[in-house]
């Protein structure tokens, strides 16, 4: 997926993405935003991995640790 497809994906959802000035999400909203943006990444990267040999999870790890949940 390229990166105007998924923000073709958020602004169908939040129509107020497209327009300039702030935008403010609460808490829910954020979670919500990542937890979108999240599950797109996982499905495409399996998908795209699908015969792909495993790699370590270096990357994931460190994306865990920024947002708090290891």
């Amino acid at each position: 997926m390229k990166k105007s497809q998924l923000w073709k994906i958020y602004v169908a959802k939040n129509p107020a993405f497209e327009r300039d000035g702030n935008v403010t999400l609460s808490t829910r909203g954020l979670r919500k935003l990542f937890e979108q943006t999240w599950d797109l990444a996982y499905h495409e990267g399996e998908e795209e991995n699908e015969h792909a040999p495993v790699t370590d999870s270096k990357g994931v790890d460190d994306l865990m640790k920024i947002f708090g949940m290891s």
